[in-house]
């Protein structure tokens, strides 16, 4: 029991994990200040374009906006961050750290998919709330935080721009909808889309030594590549099945399309555990 309970102190302790966050967050403070002040500014020119243009922004625009800044910043957020973590000469003081392999991986986590996000979309909103009281033509109006903490409300916002009343018939409206509300409980809001997109960009960090986005641009480019040709070849064969076979039912259709979307949504949630992981075994293999 005693070398169960050393051996568990050696891998986790809750104090040193605490000391290990507050010294990482006392070395990259400035790095996520200076993040969030780019997505603010961001934003900010974004609507001085707006009030040059004179037309009003809705709401379901503006919050299609921030997700995006938002997401586009938090993916780079590990290159700023981590940069260095994993080199050759810069890394070894990381090296050195008492923390063990699972506490860095932890505070890795903790910081980057957790206070970064929270605090870049809380001031954002913040921002965004602030831009409602000014009093211009082409202010904006109404509330976004629901959009960015809530999978329904986001849906239901940009769903309810969507022009889906004209040359459609009734029947193609109400399978849109029954699609719709079975795709929408398995939407996630977007800042937590936004942490668990982000693990693929924190794992490509430390497993690049050298031109880190450079690397990852091409993986992802790689990636695209790949999963383009695998959905012109599905395209093509789920059109040839609906020649062949003229008289499938809609509802057979959507079901196809709701267990499709179901599998994404599963895999979507299954592989920030697995870049996580990978990450984890990426610090215990480091090599300085």
């Amino acid at each position: 029991m005693t070398k169960y309970v050393h051996t568990m102190n050696a891998t986790f302790n809750i104090r040193r994990q605490g000391l290990t966050i507050y010294k990482e967050l006392q070395e990259k403070y400035s790095i996520i200040l200076t993040s969030t002040c780019i997505i603010l500014m961001i934003y900010l020119a974004i609507w001085a374009l707006n009030l040059i243009d004179g037309e009003p922004v809705s709401t379901v625009a503006r919050a299609v906006t921030a997700a995006t800044i938002l997401s586009i910043i938090g993916c780079l957020a590990p290159f700023f961050l981590y940069k260095n973590e994993n080199r050759r000469m810069e890394g070894v003081f990381y090296a050195v750290s008492p923390s063990s392999t699972l506490e860095k991986c932890i505070s890795m986590l903790v910081i980057c998919s957790v206070i970064f996000p929270l605090l870049s979309t809380v001031l954002l909103m913040s921002l965004d709330s602030l831009l409602t009281l000014m009093p211009f033509e082409a202010s904006y109006s109404g509330s976004i935080w629901g959009c960015m903490f809530s999978s329904k409300v986001y849906m239901d916002t940009i769903m309810g721009f969507m022009p889906f009343s004209f040359n459609t018939d009734a029947m193609h409206i109400d399978l849109v909808n029954k699609m719709y509300d079975t795709v929408n409980p398995l939407s996630i809001p977007p800042i937590v889309g936004i942490a668990m997109t982000q693990s693929a960009f924190v794992l490509l960090n430390m497993l690049f030594r050298r031109h880190k986005i450079g690397y990852t641009l091409l993986t992802f480019l790689g990636i695209w590549v790949i999963g383009a040709v695998i959905s012109v070849i599905s395209a093509i064969c789920f059109f040839d099945s609906l020649q062949s076979n003229p008289d499938i039912a809609p509802e057979r259709m959507l079901q196809w399309m709701i267990t499709l979307s179901r599998a994404l949504s599963l895999i979507y949630c299954i592989l920030p555990i697995v870049f996580w992981a990978l990450t984890y075994f990426r610090i215990r293999r480091l090599q300085y």
